[in-house]
């Protein structure tokens, strides 16, 4: 992390600690003994927090005491794992995993491995594609066990939670969908009642020792698997649907996903007005999906074509977020077909679970573009946001 970035970091959280400690020795002076020793107590655990960010890191290997939560200092805690050490607690709570991993070795007996330590390898992991050998002088683990340790990890994380990036979820979206279809409109487009933008990715692969034409993007000329995200204002990633071969068409995932079945179940007000999601002209028209117009067009409509790609364009934003956050999945000398043990699809769909977590944690880009607040992390897990 940039010295830059760490010195603002730095200054808004001491910020945030003075405004809370002012606060309390106002109520204080007033009288207001009960509000006082509330505010003060809050003060006190956000000064904590604060030391406990910028306190240097004193690691020295991690093996054998694997206790990286106390060896880490705050910000690099940050940088290597993506969350803070309070929120990978919380993390760890709320994705309700088991308590430990149980890797069988065959005649060699089981290995239980904590889940704090096998979620701290998985997000290491993701976060940066580095080399088994760092890996294990980091972790004092051998390659194979961070291997099954990593890919166990993934597999657990999506049984539990990739059902909420896998499909969308109608009942956390529809009581917030006015809301979102306000802040789009809000935004300068023209639509009224269009909730959501989707569009499709290409995520590169390691080149196949067999059926490579299977793969083969022309367009973007590499080998690559294709997924179709569906953002919302409050720039949480409704679906992330794939992986399907890169060779194919962005309106093959809208058929294969069953989208628009979807749309047309769920997505309707009280009289069976449709509520949108606006995509780019690779898209077929439907009353659950606009798109822009095309052919000759009249300056109205490019006008609202331009309006609506600058709002449309949020999209993007969720898939760069994944790649910032996460590049392993877009490496593509780390992305084997049928070599992944555990697949490709499940690896990228639990980042994009993950990007969301962090959404709900520190905000995204997408959230202040529209001014809407991602849920709380525990909502967005139960299902409510």
């Amino acid at each position: 992390m940039a010295r830059l970035a760490r010195g603002k970091i730095r200054y808004e959280r001491y910020e945030e600690f003075l405004q809370m400690m002012t606060a309390a020795l106002l109520c204080a002076v007033v009288g207001e003994e009960e509000v006082f020793l509330v505010l003060a107590v809050v003060a006190m655990q956000r000064l904590r927090a604060y030391e406990q960010l910028v306190e240097p890191t004193t690691h020295a290997g991690m093996y054998p005491t694997h206790n990286f939560m106390e060896v880490i200092g705050g910000f690099d805690f940050r940088e290597l794992f993506r969350f803070e050490k309070p929120d990978f607690i919380l993390l760890l709570e709320v994705q309700e995993l088991p308590a430990e991993l149980e890797i069988h070795r065959g005649g060699f007996g089981t290995s239980r491995v904590p889940m704090e330590i096998a979620l701290g390898l998985t997000l290491w992991r993701l976060a940066c594609p580095t080399t088994l050998l760092r890996d294990r002088l980091f972790w004092g683990i051998g390659e194979a066990m961070i291997c099954e340790i990593f890919n166990l990890t993934i597999t657990a994380i999506y049984e539990r939670w990739g059902h909420l990036v896998g499909q969308l979820q109608h009942e956390a979206i529809l009581p917030k969908i006015d809301i979102f279809c306000a802040a789009i409109e809000g935004r300068g487009a023209p639509l009224d009642r269009c909730w959501a933008f989707i569009d499709g990715t290409i995520r590169a692969i390691s080149r196949p020792r067999v059926m490579q034409r299977l793969w083969y993007n022309g367009w973007k000329r590499k080998h690559a698997l294709k997924y179709q995200a569906v953002d919302t204002p409050d720039g949480i990633i409704r679906q992330l649907w794939g992986p399907m071969l890169g060779r194919r068409h962005d309106v093959a995932l809208v058929g294969e996903s069953g989208l628009l079945q979807y749309l047309e179940q769920w997505f309707n007000d009280a009289a069976g007005t449709p509520y949108y999601i606006y995509g780019d002209p690779a898209y077929q028209l439907s009353p659950w999906l606009q798109t822009p117009f095309k052919g000759v067009l009249t300056q109205d409509q490019q006008n609202f074509n331009s309006d609506m790609s600058a709002c449309r364009v949020t999209v993007e934003w969720g898939f760069g977020k994944i790649m910032a956050l996460w590049p392993y999945v877009d490496y593509a000398k780390k992305q084997h077909v049928a070599l992944s043990a555990y697949g490709l699809g499940k690896q990228y769909s639990v980042a994009g679970l993950l990007t969301n977590c962090h959404s709900c944690l520190y905000g995204n880009s997408t959230s202040k573009f529209f001014g809407v607040r991602p849920p709380t992390l525990r909502s967005y897990l139960a299902g409510e946001g």
